[in-house]
Formats: structure tokens, sequence, C-alpha cells
């Protein structure tokens, strides 16, 4: 089951559920079929930005201390998951314009993608020696802290970022990843209910609520929550992959296998949504006595582990 921000995800070992994180694929592994599926553009759009990409090699080929240039080939570089170059032009543009906040800020959500914490906390404290009220700054080091498995240390820094920006629902998203991971669900609600206080259309808000109620044993809320989402945004692969979980758990499993089918069609390449869909067929070759659904849990369980570059 997937739940952003926390990048937390119920995946299956055929028997069981198991709690795992997410895997960041440098674009070039990707068809541009599934790169495009993956960052939610088409494959027209995805020829517009190598373009782009072009023109701006161009550009920094004839005047290489264009700073501006750098910088938006890290963007596109980024857009197009290809960190390492992001990466490299980010950095450049730093070394060009040694007061970007942009591009730190930048940069450190590429280390982030790489799993980089500690890069990316150095770079975060770099932003708040130039602008010590960085909200963003307090926001991501936040993140980092919490993906290092540093609670307390992430939820200080969440919380002086909310003191800076008491109105961005994301924050709120950001604290309730630290109480889920603390066990206090009840103040993991709280805070996912202001976040929608603030954007009633934060379809994030309304997914990870979802998940806290499923993890309360609370479907009928969680379903809610999904469709919410869903009448949001209709392509959310990951609202669909949470609902099929929710029928799996209501034995309803060709319901499930229904909508799991509809989240991998919107996103081929999205984890969760093979590894719920193996689980599915798995309980319903259990229920069945059915041999074939078996054989097609354990091809999507080879999918999951294919995406997530498990062995």
């Amino acid at each position: 089951m997937k739940k952003y921000l926390s990048i937390s995800c119920l995946a299956i070992t055929i028997a069981c559920m198991t709690l795992t994180t997410g895997y960041a694929h440098e674009g070039a592994e990707l068809s541009t079929k599934d790169l495009a599926s993956q960052i939610g553009k088409t494959e027209t759009e995805l020829k517009e930005i190598d373009k782009k990409i072009i023109a701006y090699n161009e550009t920094v080929k004839s005047n290489p201390d264009d700073a501006d240039a750098h910088f938006n080939l890290g963007v596109l570089y980024e857009l197009k998951m290809k960190f390492n170059d992001a990466i490299s032009e980010y950095q450049k543009t730093i070394q060009l314009k040694p007061d970007s906040i942009e591009a730190r800020i930048n940069l450190s959500l590429v280390y982030t993608e790489r799993n980089m914490y500690e890069e990316s906390i150095g770079i975060l404290k770099q932003v708040l020696k130039i602008d010590p009220e960085n909200v963003d700054a307090h926001k991501y080091i936040g993140r980092s802290y919490y993906k290092m498995g540093l609670l307390n240390e992430a939820l200080g820094e969440f919380k002086k970022a909310l003191e800076l920006e008491k109105k961005d629902p994301e924050i709120h998203c950001y604290l309730e990843s630290v109480y889920f991971s603390m066990g206090r669900l009840d103040d993991a609600v709280a805070e996912l209910e202001k976040a929608i206080e603030i954007d009633p259309q934060f379809k994030t808000a309304h997914l990870n609520l979802g998940f806290v109620y499923y993890e309360q044993g609370k479907l009928d809320k969680a379903m809610e929550e999904y469709e919410i989402a869903i009448g949001i945004d209709p392509k959310f692969a990951d609202a669909y992959s949470n609902m099929g979980l929710v029928y799996c758990e209501k034995k309803m499993f060709d319901e499930a296998i229904a909508i799991l089918k509809k989240a991998i069609e919107i996103n081929p390449t999205l984890p969760d949504a093979h590894s719920n869909l193996g689980f599915a067929y798995w309980n319903k070759g259990l229920t069945d006595k059915d041999d074939e659904m078996k054989k097609k849990a354990m091809r999507e369980v080879t999918i999951y582990k294919g995406l997530i570059g498990a062995q």
C-alpha cells in the first residue's frame, strides 16, 4: 500500500505483507513509455523535454558560465530522472552562482532521491546559513532525518518549518509520517486533517489518511479517502492500488483484482500495484483452490521485484 511522503508501502511476500521503501530508478533504465507513465507526462511531452535539453546543452557549450542554463538543464534532467546529470548541473550552477538557494534546494532533493541523505542535509545547512528562516530547508532536512530513522530530529525540523509557515499542508503530511512511525496514529490523523483543512484538494493527504485508517482497521473510512483522492485525480494510480488492498482485506478478491489492474493500466511501473495484485491473485487462488491464480501471483511478484531492484 502506497503512502506518499513517508514512502512506505505494504508489499507481498506471497503469504504475508511487509513494510518496504520506494526505489528510485535512473530515467535511463526505463523505456520511454514507462518513464512517461512514471513522471506523469506523455511521450510527446518527453520529446519536447529532450529538445529543450539539446537547446540548453548548445547554450552551455557556447557559454559555459551561463548559470541559468545549467540550472535549467538540472531541472530537465531531474524531470527525466537522470539524477546523476541533474546533480552535475546543479553543482555547476552553485559554482557559478554561490548565492543560489534554489539550486541548493533542488540539489538536496536529488540527493534524497539517490538516498544520499547526509549530502542532502549538508547542502540544506548551507541554505540556512544564507537564509536562516528558509522553510524548505527545515522541511527537507526533516525529511532526510526521517529517512535515516532519526524520528525525533525529523520532528524537530518539521516543527521549526511549521513555525515559519503555518499554512503549508505538506508540512502536516511530513509530521504525520513521523507520528505514524512512532505509532501515534491519532496524532497522525490529526495532522492529515489539518492538511486537508488547509487544502481540501490535496490528494496526498487523502491518500495518507486512507493509509492510517487502514492501519487502524477502519476499512470503510479508508475507502472513502481513496475515493476522494480519485475524485480529485481520476488517474491517481496509488489510490486505486490502495483500494485494491482494502478489497483484499474484505475478502473481495475479484473487486481487488479489477481495481488493481486499473492502477497498473494507469502506471505500469508502480511497484505496489503489482505487489498488491499478486496478493489478490494468491488469496483468490487459496480461496478457489485455483493454481492458475497462484501462478499469476508469482508473475506479479517477479514484476514487483524487478521494479524495486530486488534480487
